[in-house]
């Protein structure tokens, strides 16, 4: 079992677009486990042995400062030996201001920090240089800080797109778009900007993260209650949604525990 912890953001900046910093450290490690998609950005800040990713028949062998972007299948990473790994998780639009780029072209990819940004991968290198978890800890935020460039049109944006996240299951695109008065393609193209996905596909991922989320932490969650919790349509959408996503059916995920949060203890700072 794997033991992670979660640093909370401190700096009220941030909070907007950095989920949490995470942290684990680990010897001898034999690590073999699946990623599920996910609607976060990680920046993976890994200080150890190397980090091999598999996504269907593609091997990656990953830069050590690299972007693990949306998904929408899932993957398997493997990894052995000492491990030494931080981690910063920016909410879906949350990378965009700190990199200044669309973010398009790296979904389903393992992107070299250094190629997205050589200035905010030399901040964080020279973040992570010093003794103590704390003080890197520290020392990211300021440098996310100092490579924070946001305008009002991303904040007035990027506040659209909260809202449509967080928007009833049931409201389509073309609702949420007429009741606020913009533009549908604009609004996809500008969500496809920000974070490399259509608003259509996030709030799937969204939704398939919220229904495995209950298969793992609830042992006796009924698959007939998953399916109307999330507003699938009926229980043959959820499964082929969730076979989509995952890779195996429900059930099946249910009995194989192989992703990387089941396999993981989770402590908070």
């Amino acid at each position: 079992m794997l033991s992670m912890t979660r640093y909370s953001i401190k700096d009220e900046t941030l909070i907007p677009l950095v989920k949490f910093i995470w942290h684990f450290e680990t010897e001898n490690a034999n690590i073999h486990h699946k990623l599920l998609p996910t609607d976060c950005i990680d920046i993976v800040l890994n200080l150890s042995d190397e980090m091999i990713y598999e996504a269907g028949s593609h091997i990656i062998t990953a830069p050590s400062f690299h972007v693990n972007g949306l998904r929408d299948s899932c993957s398997y990473i493997h990894q052995t030996g000492s491990i030494h790994i931080l981690g910063i998780s920016f909410y879906s639009f949350g990378l965009f201001p700190f990199v200044g780029k669309s973010l398009r072209d790296i979904q389903n990819k393992i992107t070299d920090l250094f190629t997205l940004s050589t200035s905010l991968a030399q901040k964080l290198r020279a973040a992570v240089s010093c003794d103590t978890i704390q003080d890197m800890i520290e020392n990211i935020e300021k440098a996310l800080l100092s490579e924070l460039h946001t305008r009002k049109d991303y904040i007035h944006k990027t506040s659209l797109i909260r809202d449509f996240m967080e928007a009833d299951d049931n409201a389509t695109i073309q609702s949420f778009c007429m009741e606020r008065g913009i533009n549908i393609k604009t609004f996809e193209r500008t969500v496809l900007h920000y974070t490399g996905y259509t608003p259509k596909l996030l709030r799937r991922i969204k939704r398939f993260q919220t229904a495995s989320n209950q298969l793992v932490h609830q042992s006796s969650v009924n698959l007939v209650g998953v399916t109307y919790d999330n507003s699938f349509t009926d229980q043959a959408h959820f499964t082929k949604e969730f076979q989509k996503f995952s890779g195996v059916s429900p059930r099946t995920f249910q009995q194989e525990k192989a992703t990387i949060k089941e396999n993981t203890r989770y402590s908070y700072i």
